[in-house]
Order: C-alpha cells, then structure tokens, then sequence
C-alpha cells in the first residue's frame, strides 16, 4: 500500500510537469496578431481577463487626446471618423461630414451626376494609401474616364462591422440621396457583428464600444447597447463584465475557472467545434440578415444595392489552396440577390507577395478592385438593370454618346 502511494505521487507529480512544460511551450509559442488578439498555432485564444487598468490607461490616453484623434465616440455608431481629422504618415484626409475624402458635398446630389456613396471598413475607408490611392477615389476615376459623371462618396470607417456600416447609412449616408450604394464587405466583419466591446476583440484597439444586433425569434433584428455608452463608462462596466447585462452577447469573451492557463485555452477553442460562418452559425445567420435588412432599406430609398467582396490576403491564399471558405454560402446569396462584385480571380498567386499596403490594399490592388466595380456599374446603367429613378433620361449622365 505505502509503495501504491508512492507511485500515485510520482505519478501526479509527472502529469504535473509535463501540463507545466506544455503550458511553458504554449506560452512560448503564442504570438499577437495586429489586433493584440493571442495566436498559437493559427488559433485564436479567447481572453481570460479584461485587463480594466490598462483599458483605464487608454481611455484616459484617447479623453486627453481626443481632439486630434482620427477616430471619436459616436453614440449611435460606436465611433467614427472626427470632421477635418488627418493623419502625418501619408495623406489620409476626412472632410467636415467626417467622410474620407478632400472635397465637401451638398446633401443634394448635383442634377446631372450619378452619386455613389460606399460603406464598409477600414478595406473601404483605404487605410495605408494616399486619398487619391483608395479605390473608392479610383473608381470615381474611372467611371469619368469612361463618360460617365459620377462622384463616390466614402463612407468606411477603420475597424467597422457590418451593422456598424448598415447603421452609418441610416444615420448619416441616406441624407445624400445617392442614386447607388455599394457595401464592401469584408470576411473578418462576421467577427464584428458579435462583438459590443472592442477592446475584447481588439485588445490593441480604441477603447470604445460598438452597437450589436441579435437575431429575435422571429428572424428579426433587435438591436443592442444602442446609444453606445462613452469611453468613460467602460473601464466601470469592466470591473464586473461578469454580471453586466451585455456580456452574454459579447462572442469574444467567455471567461471560464481554467482560463488562465494558456494550454487549457488553447485545447478548449481547438477541440471544440465551432460552424463561425456557415449558414448554420449565429455568425452566418446574422451576417445574412443585416446585409438584407441594409439592401431593403437602400432600394426602399430608390437608390440600387451593389456588394462588392474584398478578400484579405488570407482569403486570397485560401482561393489559391483550394480551401473551402466557411462563408461562401454569403457570397453565392448576395451573387443572387443583389448587384455582386468579386475581382479575385484578377489576384494570382504573386499578390500575395505584393500589392498590399500593411495589411490593406495598395494602390495596384485598389486600382483592380475599382474597374471591377466600374465595368459592374457601367454595365448596370447600359443594360437598364439598375432603374436609377432621378434620372429621366440616363443619358444625362453619359459626358459623350
């Protein structure tokens, strides 16, 4: 009996060392993403703690600088762009609308001008390139080159979701009564959708909140943390998250006993299976409703619904690999439903090497995403596809027959 003890304890003890040098590789092992988000081994490790004094330093960082912030608490939005904002690196301008962009617009579009106003994130805001490098700007470009009058109007704000973009529209885009309205969407926006607190999905990300929307029973839409609380309030709310009415709907924080350990974490998220986008998934589902919820509003206002796709250079990877791609089942919807624009099969292999600026487009990958959504339009107008209610006579908008 004493010698079955004492192989017990030797026993314990050994599975003790080997979880501690387990924990010790993983830990060694983890590296941070652009976000501040923990990766290991392509895995995203779910936080264990929210850190509420350094979410209180960079609240007070961002209330003591705010006035030369490019980005400023929205109640309605979560954030957005501050009016006349610039950044120093490169030419990175935001008119007095709060719009990307070194002109001002009239509500009113011009009589003889086809208005295109564009939502999305940071891919459609065109963060890292100069104002005349983003694709929004090239596409007005190009639609002028071709004989077409038209101005686009950029309404991507860095770090949006989707119901970020729909809501930006109600709130601020259909006030310019665009004839057409294009959503750039993004992939990594289904994470977004089912995240209120930013810094739980962007631990290196500004310390604010955003609104959420949760699928009701009967399909519906309900919308959550709407007005958003101000940056001041969250390192409070961060003290007790674990009781706060929200918390059950932020995905990217589920705190549980064994969550500091760094090897429990990891085999927790890479055990247990997880459908993020399928048409199965809350993901899915409710990337779904709000694109089709955004599309209802839009056409209700006259103006015709485009989605173009803006792979990231992981989607293009995986297009080249043959990888399946958890949210086709969107793109093949918005391909049926709506004006749909994809320029990936433009992007070989040797894009993934070059063409991008940090982790955006640069001005080479705009310049492709931009005649995409060109030729998609002009073909739209020339095939009487898009009705384009303002204009009588479509060829007002035409500089030359």
């Amino acid at each position: 009996m004493k010698q079955m003890k004492i192989n017990a304890l030797i026993a314990c003890i050994t599975v003790l060392l080997t979880l501690a040098a387990l924990e010790a590789v993983v830990r060694m092992g983890i590296e941070r993403d652009g976000k501040g988000r923990l990766i290991f081994r392509g895995y995203i490790l779910d936080p264990h703690a929210t850190l509420v004094e350094r979410q209180r330093r960079k609240i007070e960082e961002y209330l003591e600088n705010q006035e030369q912030a490019i980005h400023i608490h929205d109640e309605w939005l979560g954030w957005t762009f501050r009016p006349n904002a610039t950044r120093q690196e490169f030419e990175f301008t935001i008119n007095s609308a709060g719009l990307r962009s070194q002109r001002e617009y009239s509500q009113r579009p011009p009589p003889d001008t086809l208005r295109i106003a564009l939502f999305g994130d940071s891919f459609t805001a065109g963060a890292d390139v100069n104002d005349d490098e983003t694709w929004v700007h090239q596409l007005e470009m190009k639609l002028n080159q071709a004989g077409i009058r038209a101005e686009a109007l950029n309404f991507g704000v860095g770090g949006y979701g989707m119901d970020q973009a729909f809501l930006r529209w109600q709130k601020a885009g259909q006030g310019y009564a665009p004839d057409m309205v294009i959503f750039g969407f993004q992939p990594e926006n289904l994470d977004r959708n089912v995240n209120i607190f930013r810094q739980m999905y962007c631990t290196s990300c500004m310390p604010f909140s955003k609104p959420r929307f949760v699928l009701t029973a009967g399909g519906g839409l309900e919308l959550l943390n709407s007005p958003t609380m101000p940056p001041e309030q969250i390192a409070d709310v961060f003290e007790s998250l674990e009781s706060h009415p929200l918390v059950e709907h932020e995905y990217h924080y589920s705190p549980r006993w064994w969550s500091f350990s760094r090897l429990a974490t990891f085999l927790h998220v890479a055990l247990t299976p997880r459908d993020n986008y399928g048409p199965a998934s809350e993901r899915g589902m409710l990337g779904q409703a709000i694109v089709d919820a955004f599309a209802t509003d839009v056409k209700e206002s006259g103006a015709a619904f485009f989605v173009l796709y803006l792979p990231r250079r992981i989607e293009v990877q995986r297009l080249h690999d043959g990888a399946p791609r958890p949210y086709q089942f969107l793109l093949d919807h918005f391909d049926e439903a709506y004006h749909y624009i994809s320029f990936e099969d433009q992007l070989d292999r040797s894009y993934l090497d070059y063409g991008w600026a940090k982790r955006h487009y640069g001005p080479e990958i705009s310049s492709i995403a931009a005649q995409a959504a060109a030729d998609e339009i002009q073909s739209c107008i020339e095939s009487g596809a898009c009705e384009l209610p303002r204009f009588k006579d479509k060829r007002a908008i035409f500089t030359s027959e």
